[in-house]
């Protein structure tokens, strides 16, 4: 921004008067920053040249021209996410964001423009559908291996992969059709597209994502132009080849919106602080409410039963990680977390310092969610439990004359405990021996389990969520993790009706 700011009177040819500063330079779009305003006569311009010189002098109302999507990457990078709400978090920016609101400039977006953007998502979370029907067109080229063409089908099918990547009707970003969905199109035998798909991958054409769909590599291009823009088929597209289909709305879940509000939220929140606005216009905005559905809190007897089960397959690590996910309603990642030097078992206590993560292939060993360093108080058994684990791992490595490092990690399948577990293989364990001994249980519902059980024992708030790791004062906890436990609520009704028998009048 320029050191002293300079202004001028020009005469249009209406006859008004308009009355320009210059600012400078914008740091953020590079662009020539004024600040502009039209007046009927000469007097009332001279006036209002020296308003806006005082301004401009003073540093307030620097008229940025950035928009949207500049603001979102100045602030994405600073917001404080966690690594699996960050990716989860970027895709919305990435998918509906930038999209919808990118190109509007952050000082004309305000509450009604966030509230129909709401709207038209609770419609259909795809930005593209107006309400009119129009067919889904996919950018598939045709992969079929022809008679006469030389090499091995998977060769040919990967040649055209990677002709259609090279002449950019595959742009970089662009996301590839299932193995399942191809072979169901085009009519490719599986294993030809698996192997094609290997050899682009090994080649660094394509990005394969286990449990996604795989992606062109490279960074995808920007769209200059405001809003969605689908791809349109050309002369000999096929419809029935590339899997196109005609579109049905799928509104947007109410809980997706809130998250996309709050992603707004700390954006503006983030410019008002910038003094890019003055307000924040997510404050003004009301995104849709989330129904919530309080579900009787898990019973001790299904829990015991689930570890019960693990016993009896041998599953000993699994039963100790579900036993120690109850007691202590430490989070997923954090029990995978622990090391040996976390457990003080002289004292009966453990330390949740850490949190671990795994996504898109980063493994992450980090300060817990909540940025909380706790001990947690273990009682005899759960003692004697982690005792019987470690002798059992420490006598096997001693059989060939290793053991246990204090930075190996309580809960691993490496020989000498060297990785820890993947916190989504764990819960895809826990989850199948719940199955197999017929309880509907998982790492969450623990956690509730937890929580419910605690406050229907009376422990105080305080002291619960600070077991759980949550902030704010047990709010967290209230809001989110008490279950009804039905225990507590059938001496509820007991009570009611024993208090209002007493006082109802006698019958004859």
């Amino acid at each position: 921004m320029a050191a002293t700011p300079s202004g001028h009177i020009a005469q249009l040819p209406s006859g008004s008067y308009r009355v320009e500063v210059n600012l400078g330079t914008d740091p953020i779009t590079r662009r020539r920053i004024r600040l502009r305003e039209t007046c009927k006569d000469l007097v009332s311009a001279q006036i209002m040249l020296g308003k806006l010189l005082g301004q401009a002098q003073s540093g307030k109302e620097p008229e940025s021209g950035a928009t949207v999507a500049q603001l979102l990457d100045l602030y994405m990078p600073l917001a404080e996410w966690d690594v699996s709400t960050r990716e989860g978090f970027e895709g919305y920016v990435r998918r509906t964001i930038r999209p919808g609101l990118g190109h509007l400039k952050v000082r004309k977006v305000q509450g009604p423009i966030l509230d129909t953007f709401y709207g038209r998502l609770k419609k259909c979370g795809d930005l593209s559908c107006a309400g009119k029907p129009f067919t889904e067109h996919h950018n598939v080229p045709d992969l079929r291996p022809s008679a006469d063409g030389g090499g091995l089908d998977w060769e040919r099918v990967a040649a055209a992969l990677r002709a259609a990547i090279e002449w950019g009707s595959l742009p970089a970003g662009s996301d590839l059709p299932s193995v399942h969905d191809l072979q169901e199109w085009q009519g490719i035998r599986r294993a030809t597209l698996q192997r094609a798909f290997r050899q682009l991958s090994d080649a660094g054409l394509i990005v394969v994502r286990q449990g996604r769909t795989a992606v062109v590599a490279g960074d995808p291009l920007e769209d200059p132009e405001p809003g969605v823009r689908r791809w349109r088929p050309g002369a000999g597209h096929d419809c029935k080849l590339a899997g196109c289909q005609r579109h049905v709305c799928s509104p947007m879940k109410p809980g997706t919106i809130q998250q996309i509000h709050s992603i707004l939220s700390g954006a503006f929140d983030a410019a008002k602080r910038w003094k890019w606005v003055d307000e924040n216009p997510a404050e003004s905005a009301k995104p849709p409410t989330v129904r919530t559905v309080k579900r009787p809190a898990t019973s001790p007897a299904d829990v015991a039963k689930v570890i019960a089960e693990g016993r009896a397959r041998k599953s000993h690590q699994i039963a100790l990680y579900l036993w120690l996910a109850a007691i202590t309603g430490a989070r997923r990642g954090e029990l995978c977390a622990v090391q040996i030097c976390d457990l003080d078992l002289e004292h009966a206590l453990l330390h949740v310092a850490f949190n671990y993560v795994v996504k898109g292939g980063q493994k992450v060993r980090k300060d817990t969610k909540t940025h909380q360093d706790r001990w947690v108080a273990l009682d005899e058994a759960s003692v004697a439990f982690i005792g019987e684990h470690l002798d059992a791992v420490g006598s096997a490595l001693a059989t060939v004359g290793l053991e246990l490092a204090g930075d190996a990690y309580l809960f691993s399948n490496d020989p000498m405990h060297a990785a820890p577990w993947n916190p989504d293989w764990a819960s895809h364990k826990v989850s199948d021996l719940a199955d197999a001994a017929g309880v509907e249980l998982n790492i969450k519902t623990l956690r509730h389990y937890t929580a419910s059980q605690l406050l229907a024992a009376r422990f105080d708030l305080q002291n619960t969520a600070a077991r759980l790791g949550h902030g704010g004062g047990g709010a967290t906890t209230l809001k989110h993790y008490a279950d009804p436990v039905s225990e507590v609520d059938r001496r509820a009704a007991a009570y009611l009706a024993e208090l209002t028998g007493a006082n109802s009048p006698a019958h004859d």
